[in-house]
């Protein structure tokens, strides 16, 4: 009896070995598999990626892959990035990129991988010509200055930190000229969403931007913001919601 119990016993440690080689066996192979297939995407030409899709008007033109490329923009701007596949702790791709031009210079990485994007260490200086790259938007004069900016987007929530901040100056549209205070973008985060608040002169937030992972947009615009932007009515606030 107890000899036959020492066998079952260790067959049982040899099963459970057995399970556990089969397991790491299973977690190398998927590394390697992805490891192989984030090499062969980001080593292919970028125009496979961008065949079928429609670019911007504002890309002039794109070349390289999404190991190494580059895109020129309109406004004499070159927005160029390297990306690396890693299979430390968890696998993913790391990118880094710059935009830069006559008035802006972005520093930046983008990582993507099984737990989402992240965009993180965005830094520098934003130029006014940038805003043309945008249509419909505001001509202005300012100079935007970007620190530690970071914007993740998970399978269940959102987040981000940083901030932007703008000088005093004045954006001009269809004739019309706003003179605007220095203003301060804070970015941060609240439960499973990101954050994104404005506000003037060291005053509370005049809007805020919910950015829910449901992918809706929860805006709330103060009325005073119409001080700012007379455009904006002063009686009460503004909420809107806009899916993407």
């Amino acid at each position: 009896m107890p000899q036959k119990d020492l066998t079952t016993r260790g067959g049982a440690t040899g099963h459970l070995r057995g399970l556990r080689f089969g397991l790491v066996l299973a977690a190398v192979t998927c590394c390697i598999l992805f490891l192989m297939i984030g090499l062969i995407f980001v080593v292919a030409p970028i125009s496979i990626v961008t065949r079928n899709t429609n670019l911007a008007p504002t890309v002039i033109d794109i070349h390289g892959s999404l190991r190494r490329g580059r895109a020129t923009l309109s406004g004499g701007y070159v927005l160029s990035w390297k990306t690396a596949a890693s299979v430390l702790w968890v696998p993913h791709l790391d990118t880094r990129y710059v935009l830069e031009g006559n008035d802006t210079r972005i520093t930046g990485a983008l990582t993507t991988g099984p737990r989402g994007l992240v965009l993180h260490d965005t830094q520098g200086r934003a130029g006014p010509g940038l805003a043309g790259l945008i249509e419909g938007a505001w001509a202005c004069d300012m100079t935007a200055r970007v620190t530690d900016v970071s914007i993740s987007w998970g399978w269940r929530s959102a987040a981000a930190s940083g901030g932007l901040s703008i000088p005093e100056g004045s954006c001009s549209k269809s004739g019309q000229t706003v003179n605007v205070p220095p203003l301060v973008m804070t970015l941060g985060s609240a439960g499973r969403d990101a954050v994104i608040a404005l506000s003037a002169n060291d005053a509370p937030p005049m809007a805020t931007v919910n950015i829910r992972r449901q992918r809706v947009l929860d805006i709330l615009i103060q009325p005073t913001a119409s001080k700012v932007f007379p455009q904006l009515p002063s009686s009460g606030p503004i909420t809107l919601q806009l899916p993407f």
